[in-house]
């Protein structure tokens, strides 16, 4: 051990020296950064913004530090950075060449990826310090600082004194832009709050009125019904009073067969509507006569108009062209609404129709229609509102005069379809005048003249009864089809599913194929596809038609069965019109009027004893519309009942053991399965449950399947207790 009384060299004392002195200047310095701390943190707080900050750090730095220069660079949004201050306010352009130049050298770049203070020389013979000024969160500029000499750096403890003092000013800058966001937030809050409050108040003002009008809706829509119920019942007391000639029964014969479409087409009114505000509502493009569709429009009002008094005239513009192309089913719709108007709110006087050539460019027609009368007219600040869904001129009206106030906002909508435009002038007291354009194409009268005679001939004997070929995996869905078509002649052969139709189609030719797209085994696509592939191995020239048949109705369903090679799609339920006429379409084969005559008798006496139904939108089980299918043949009710719940027993046992193992494809299948078998036999409920159960289980949540069990389970026992009360459950075991 050496001993500290030895006398030292003069090397050692004067290193002990050195280091003495270097600690005081280490010491001196953090004495005066703390002396100067509270009146700098005085100026951080008393800054507004961005520079103030800077401009205060500045200062606080030139207390410590002899920088010949110095300058803070702000932090931009989009990346860049600004020479926001610069202190001697001289040294601004000197400043930002030499920060240029680092930018270019990337000097720039390495500074801000690190902690500490990066000293860089230039060529001016002075020292450039840059050093990044951050947050944890973010950067929110760069400080840049000149030192006199090429060789001058600062020691350890005037480094650790820079970087504590623009730790201060990042945080100082980061405070500064959350206090003005709160205090921005704090200004405006009220504002915000009673701008909401307005919006909650019109919204809840909105919904209040939407739901008054669809209670008004409801509540008059016996009126809408009616108007062309009016004209059945006239013309059906006239036709009953006798003494007519045969031209005269003829015409109030089709003046009710009008009238009865008018009404179907009211009930459609609201399935329209809705289509149109989805988006999912298109018009046919059919040749037509327009006069025709005027005068057997105007044949039905014409009685009414006649009843009080008022006279109704019509005029075509002679320059129209004879044949239109369009959808005449819905200009006729418009038509009956605003004449139909017309005759309501007219006490004397006249209406007119008259409909003028607008315009004509190639094949593009445009109409311009007019429907003037002398009614009660239209208040002019009601003029515009008329045409809102749900809403009439004046709430009175509807207690005088009844009425939907669906009517103009449906007709709106369809002749804005038709590329036209709709709007009306009137005035109280005097009467007023509905205005329409529409777009047609114009057409041949050849075509015309065919779709005429074919529209016109739905009676006429075509060809003799078919073989068909039909693939249902369900019994009832195949018996009720089989009741439909045998009466007509048709000879049927069945296929449980879509393999025993392929193997029965090869064993014999078929004047076409109804094939249900949901079977076990093979489907009835890929039976479809297989009998395609089978025609064009055999070298058939003529394809069979195949007419798909399930209860999925939307348009990309029909699609993918014609992709499949499908002719033509036919939704369940199966309606007998519709299939009789699919058929007629494909194959020409009705069979005469008195075959098809229906055979409808009345229920037993028991029927109106049945208890009636719980209070909901759907009945438990609605025998007229099975019985409308099975072409009014009631000794057959009993066999289809016992068929659906022969049918139907499996199916809920496999629907529990599916939901038991959470097997949503097997829920499904079981619920579509019930859900067709339903809907053929009228047990409406059931039906409507099934079809939320599928759904479900096609989307994958089978967290309410096993309460909808329950409720479906529910639905067949009442739908057993209805049809017993009935008397259809002879054969029922």
């Amino acid at each position: 051990m050496t001993d500290e009384r030895e006398p030292r060299s003069p090397e050692f004392l004067q290193e002990r020296v050195s280091y003495l002195e270097e600690s005081n200047r280490r010491f001196m310095s953090i004495l005066e950064m703390l002396a100067s701390s509270s009146e700098f943190q005085g100026d951080l707080s008393r800054a507004k913004d961005g520079e103030g900050i800077f401009k205060a750090t500045a200062s606080q730095l030139r207390r410590i530090f002899s920088f010949q220069s110095m300058g803070f660079l702000d932090s931009q949004p989009d990346g860049s950075f600004e020479l926001l201050v610069a202190d001697p306010v001289s040294a601004h352009g000197a400043l930002q060449e030499m920060v240029e130049k680092c930018m270019m050298d990337g000097t720039f770049a390495w500074a801000l990826n690190r902690n500490q203070a990066v000293l860089v020389p230039v060529e001016t013979g002075e020292t450039l310090l840059l050093q990044v000024v951050a947050t944890q969160s973010r950067i929110r500029g760069m400080f840049v600082g000149t030192l006199h000499g090429s060789s001058a750096a600062l020691d350890a403890p005037s480094l650790n004194a820079l970087s504590i003092v623009l730790y201060s000013c990042a945080y100082a800058l980061e405070s500064t832009i959350l206090y003005a966001m709160l205090h921005d937030h704090t200004q405006h809050l009220e504002e915000r709050v009673q701008v909401r409050t307005r919006d909650l108040e019109e919204a809840r003002r909105q919904a209040e009125a939407a739901s008054l009008a669809k209670s008004d809706f409801l509540a008059n829509m016996s009126h809408e019904i009616r108007t062309p119920m009016h004209g059945v019942m006239g013309m059906t007391d006239l036709l009953l009073q006798g003494g007519l000639t045969p031209q005269k029964e003829k015409v109030y014969q089709l003046a009710i067969k009008d009238s009865a479409d008018s009404l179907m087409m009211i009930i459609n009114d609201i399935l329209d509507f809705s289509k149109i505000e989805a988006g999912k509502f298109t018009l046919e493009k059919k040749p037509f006569s327009l006069r025709s569709v005027l005068e057997n429009c105007l044949s039905g009002l014409q009685v009414r108009a006649e009843e009080k008094g008022l006279r109704l005239t019509r005029h075509l513009d002679s320059a129209v062209p004879a044949c239109l192309v369009g959808d005449y089913g819905r200009l006729r719709q418009v038509f009956s609404n605003l004449v139909g108007n017309a005759v309501k709110f007219c006490k004397q006087g006249q209406i007119s129709v008259e409909i003028d050539l607008a315009s004509i460019e190639g094949d593009e027609v445009v109409l311009h229609v007019r429907v003037a009368d002398t009614g009660i007219g239209i208040a002019e600040e009601a003029c515009q509102r008329i045409f809102n869904q749900f809403e009439q001129a004046d709430g009175s009206t509807t207690r005088k005069y009844g009425g939907t106030g669906l009517g103009l906002a449906i007709c709106k909508k369809l002749v804005e379809l038709m590329g036209g435009d709709i709007w009306v002038e009137s005035r109280l007291g005097v009467g007023s005048c509905f205005h329409f354009t529409a777009r047609f194409q114009s057409g041949d009268e050849a075509l015309l003249l065919t779709e005429t005679d074919t529209v016109s001939a739905p009676g006429r004997l075509r060809q003799t009864p078919l073989d068909i070929l039909l693939a249902d995996d369900v019994e009832i869905n195949r018996a009720l089809v089989q009741a439909v078509l045998e009466p007509y002649g048709h000879r049927l052969t069945l296929a449980e599913d879509g393999r025993k139709a392929f193997d029965a189609y090869k064993s014999k030719r078929f004047d076409i194929v109804l094939m249900d797209v949901q079977m076990p085994e093979m489907d009835g696509l890929e039976a479809a596809r297989a009998i395609r592939e089978y025609e064009h191995a055999m070298d058939r020239s003529v394809a069979v038609p195949i007419v798909a048949m399930t209860a999925f109705a939307g348009h990309e369903n029909r699609q993918v069965c014609l992709d499949a090679g499908m002719t033509d799609y036919l939704p369940k339920p199966i309606k007998p019109e519709q299939l009789l006429q699919l058929l007629d379409a494909l194959c020409g084969c009705q069979a005469p009027a008195a075959e098809a005559e229906s055979i409808v008798q009345s229920l037993p006496p028991e029927a109106s004893e049945a208890p009636s139904p719980p209070d909901e939108e759907l009945v438990v089980f609605a025998q007229n519309v099975l019985l409308e299918r099975l072409g009014g043949r009631l000794e057959m009710v009993p066999r289809f009942v016992t068929l659906f719940c022969k049918g139907v027993l499996p199916q809920l046992e496999g629907l529990g053991t599916a939901l038991e193992t959470e097997d949503a494809d097997g829920v499904r299948r079981h619920a579509h399965a019930i859900k067709g078998s339903a809907g053929n036999i009228a047990a409406l409920r059931m039906q409507r449950t099934a079809a939320m159960m599928e759904k479900a289980a096609k989307e994958g949540d089978l967290t309410d399947v096993p309460q909808r069990l329950a409720v479906l389970q529910q639905e067949y026992n009442e739908f057993i207790a209805v049809a017993t009360t009935l008397g259809f459950m002879a054969e029922a075991k």
